[in-house]
């Protein structure tokens, strides 16, 4: 398992937190995905077998940005 915090860009309210917590624990692999809306991050645990872009993909079909 592998764990990366990613910078979310665009994250304004709790609703903003649900879409990228949402689209991340939709993704094949991933196990967990703690998202803090002050920090502007998405910590997300997954398995080794999962692409990392797949990940900032998700997030950003949601139309947020990822840095």
């Amino acid at each position: 398992m592998k764990e990366k915090v990613f910078n979310v860009g665009g994250m304004s309210c709790n609703h903003c937190v649900m879409a990228v917590k949402g689209a991340v624990e939709d993704v094949d692999g991933v196990s967990a995905c703690e998202v803090d809306l002050e920090q502007g991050t998405a910590k997300v645990v997954f398995s080794d077998e999962v692409i990392e872009n797949t990940i900032v993909e998700a997030i950003e079909e949601e139309g947020f940005k990822v840095s």
